[in-house]
């Protein structure tokens, strides 16, 4: 397949109450809604011709399902007007003998029950994953970019490593535990994981000696509102850090992983069965500091272990292909235009071969 991805899609499939899919930016216009991460597609919608081009069914690698897959838990009505699309356009593209390509970007794991078809995911479970399943980022702005007059530079290793986190946890006090306890007696299984895994990560860090921390933790989630002073907290925070804490969030994903790797620094990743970007050809273990949840208990040890255990280059190697992976494989035009690999290789999906690429 050329590297240049050919795509068929068709405008009168694409629900008026969602709009087109960024990947569609270059061609159909950049209608992002306004938000603290508003450009994040701008350097895709003017350099994405290069890597893709719309075509005639006949001609095409795949069929793309031109909007956004919606929940059904959210809006029904939508989710019934998407399926009803899908389906015919699935049943287009297996008469030409091509996948059906559909995006949710969404907390939800639900299934996507359309037939012929490869789904780019951002919450999903790596032990429950299909075949057609790809994980996609979830995408905020390019700090380095959005942020020029912060000083980016590669840290040097320090004797003693510091984690940084910013922003909510489960509970930071007596009267914040005793409400967490509360809620989870009246919502059963509803307690936040996320929260509540960044609290443990968190409290264990808090009482060693073998990190030094840089917390600062919020009142609640900031995502999409905080003003410009809280996140330029948050991008320091970020920067004057060795190790950066990642867990999911709602969904079995994280935005913030995508906003350290942006920053050319090294995520501390909780892992929750989750599945990240290409990862039958990125090695993730070599670009994060890997810790399985039944492991986080232990957190602060992992972390010294692993920081002595890397020599001085190694630590900067490290950050620098943190931002290397950013640019080249999870921004948004590093991503898309590597899609096309995941078309070549959907049946390596399960062969998790972490080809040494970067």
């Amino acid at each position: 397949m050329s590297q240049i991805l050919k795509l068929y899609t068709d405008r009168r499939y694409v629900n008026p109450n969602v709009g087109h899919l960024p990947l569609l930016y270059p061609f159909w216009g950049n209608c992002d809604s306004p938000s603290i991460d508003k450009g994040r597609f701008d350097e895709w919608t003017r350099v994405g011709t290069n890597y893709v081009s719309l075509v005639p069914i006949n001609e095409c690698d795949g069929v793309l399902f031109p909007s956004g897959w919606r929940s059904c838990y959210t809006n029904f009505d939508d989710w019934r007007l998407d399926y009803r699309n899908a389906m015919e356009l699935s049943a287009q593209a297996e008469k030409f003998g091509k996948k059906l390509l559909i995006f949710f970007n969404n907390d939800s794991d639900e299934d996507v029950p359309i037939p012929n078809s490869l789904i780019f995911r951002t919450s999903f479970y790596r032990s429950k994953r299909k075949e057609h399943e790809f994980a996609l980022p979830g995408w905020a702005v390019d700090f380095q970019k959005k942020y020029p007059h912060i000083d980016f530079t590669v840290r040097e290793k320090s004797p003693i490593p510091t984690v940084g986190y910013a922003g909510y946890v489960d509970y930071r006090n007596l009267l914040e535990w005793i409400k967490f306890i509360a809620r989870r007696l009246r919502h059963p299984g509803n307690h936040r994981i996320g929260a509540h895994l960044r609290g443990i990560a968190i409290r264990r860090m808090l009482k060693s000696q073998k990190v030094l921390t840089k917390f600062l933790l919020r009142d609640g989630c900031l995502t999409g509102r905080a003003d410009v002073q809280t996140r330029e907290e948050y991008v320091k925070c970020i920067l004057d850090s060795d190790y950066c804490l990642v867990t999911r969030g709602g969904g079995n994903f994280s935005y913030r992983l995508y906003e350290i790797l942006s920053c050319g620094r090294i995520p501390l990743l909780i892992d929750t069965d989750c599945v990240l970007p290409f990862d039958h050809i990125l090695d993730w273990k070599k670009i994060c500091l890997w810790v399985d949840q039944t492991m986080i208990e232990a957190i602060a040890d992992i972390v010294w272990e692993f920081h002595l255990s890397l020599s001085e280059e190694e630590f900067k190697q490290m950050e620098h292909r943190a931002r290397r992976v950013y640019e080249d494989w999870i921004s948004p035009t590093g991503f898309y235009s590597n899609i096309w690999r995941c078309i070549e290789n959907e049946a390596a999906i399960n062969k998790q071969t972490g080809i040494e690429i970067i």
